[in-house]
């Protein structure tokens, strides 16, 4: 009985799901994983293995990590830039679990020159949803604001441009958008999250299926203590 009991348990262990189970993972920053300082700055490590480290040098734009995540202070310009640029030029699907304070042009992904960006609550104002690739804007209203509690945002393209925003997988509108979306920053230094916290970031270089979609969601909410 117990040699029994110990083959179920490596079976359930064994089948156990993980981020990088699920191919063209492009960025992983886990909760709580691979954060310290550098040399006049501090990093956040990339888990996906593509090496694409998160770090700041800057002390204007540095943040400073707390309790697992990367918090950003009240002056809109704190940023993390990406060792390595990469470029989504087809379909994507974008996981961050932020914590605002508030709504207010909230930038939470972009590009060095602001030519691609993610932005939740565009002029201030909770409901709007806008998002450049490569400098085509998609504008979205959505059926609510994102809030200020810790939550997933989602944000997908697929390979027809349809582009889906969710929070912990709940639609929250929708736009089409075409272009390359260069993914340099966390946050941005511009038009930035005002004050609040990035827990996790995972990008993947495709649209997922709903069963990968809830997978990486689970997984994602388990880590960060989000209830779905």
């Amino acid at each position: 009985m117990l040699n029994q009991a110990l083959v179920l348990k490596n079976r359930v262990l064994a089948s156990a799901f993980a981020i990088t189970d699920i191919s063209d993972l492009e960025l992983w920053l886990a909760f709580n994983t691979g954060q310290g300082a550098i040399t006049d700055g501090i990093q956040w490590n990339d888990q996906s293995g593509n090496n694409r480290h998160a770090s700041q040098t800057v002390d204007a734009q540095e943040g400073a990590f707390s309790g697992g995540a990367y918090r950003t202070d009240a002056g809109s310009n704190d940023n993390l830039d990406l060792a390595s640029t990469f470029n989504l030029a087809g379909a994507y699907h974008i996981f961050v679990v932020l914590n605002l304070s508030e709504e207010s042009n909230e930038t939470f992904v972009s590009s060095v020159d602001n030519t691609s960006f993610i932005r939740f609550a565009q002029g201030g104002t909770a409901t709007s949803f806008r998002m450049k690739n490569g400098g085509t804007t998609a504008n979205s209203t959505l059926s609510s604001g994102f809030g200020t509690d810790k939550a997933i945002a989602e944000v997908s393209r697929d390979s027809s441009n349809n582009i889906r925003i969710l929070k912990n997988g709940a639609l929250l509108g929708t736009s089409t958008g075409t272009g390359t979306f260069a993914f340099q920053q966390i946050g941005t230094s511009s038009n930035g999250i005002t004050s609040g916290e990035i827990h996790e970031v995972v990008v993947y270089s495709k649209s997922l299926s709903a069963t990968d979609s809830t997978n990486v969601r689970n997984d994602i909410a388990t880590r960060c203590s989000i209830t779905l």
